[in-house]
């Protein structure tokens, strides 16, 4: 079985209860100029074949994590011992919605949804001789929309839908989120925080309850399929 775990470490802010520092600060500092303990780095643990298999994959895998804050990039790096896992960090607000399609991603955190587009030429510029690996993507932000706390889960790109006898290309892919909150599949726009697109036939309302903790979403043929929840209730926090 191949695996990862990532974990972190939250130190409480605090003092040493003795007679010393307790005097010390009275006397001489204010408590806003004692420095909090430092946080430990993160760190992950993997099996030694998991990065083979993403090397044979040609592949990334992405994860998020909203209780240590972190998108967390997982990718092969070789070496001349063997090849290892790198692991890439990066800081936001309760990230957990995660859609990736050719060119770009969309990253659900508390209040915003941000997207990030593919730019070549930077990834190019990211290679060095003393590079242990080659970059093929490099992801830059291209913009946020802000949906309020809706408690988004998982995220997808619904392929556009091309309209029959016409010879107009289709659109590109629109992204489709599960917002918790409001019981509901919904989508950006440019008015408003979301637009709701389909609820369970259960939820009598479009209310900021969470009823049934609606949480997955899954596509079958480019189309909008299956979701998962937690209950068939319609009532507050469900």
């Amino acid at each position: 079985m191949t695996g990862w775990q990532v974990g972190s470490a939250v130190s409480a802010n605090g003092l040493r209860q003795t007679g010393t520092t307790r005097q010390s600060l009275e006397k001489d500092s204010p408590p806003s100029a004692v420095e909090p303990a430092a946080t430990p780095p993160l760190r992950s643990i993997h099996t030694t074949t998991f990065p083979q298999i993403l090397q044979r994959l040609g592949a990334s895998l992405a994860v998020t994590t909203y209780q240590a804050g972190k998108l967390v990039l997982l990718r092969s790096e070789p070496r001349s011992d063997g090849t290892v896992l790198n692991t890439h960090f990066r800081g936001f607000n309760k990230p957990m919605g995660f859609a990736w399609e050719p060119g770009r991603f969309a990253l659900g955190t508390n209040t915003e949804i941000w997207e990030f587009h593919d730019l070549p030429a930077v990834a190019r510029k990211l290679d060095t001789a003393e590079s242990p690996a080659h970059h093929d993507a490099a992801f830059l932000p291209r913009c946020a929309h802000v949906t309020g706390d809706v408690q988004i889960h998982e995220m997808v790109w619904a392929p556009p839908r091309k309209i029959p006898g016409s010879s107009e290309p289709a659109h590109r892919s629109d992204l489709c989120f599960v917002n918790t909150r409001f019981s509901c599949l919904a989508t950006r726009s440019d008015t408003y925080n979301f637009v709701p697109r389909w609820r369970p036939p259960f939820i009598s309302a479009l209310a900021p309850e969470d009823r049934c903790h609606l949480n997955g979403v899954c596509l079958r043929d480019g189309k909008l399929r299956y979701v998962t929840a937690l209950g068939e209730t319609d009532t507050p926090s469900g």
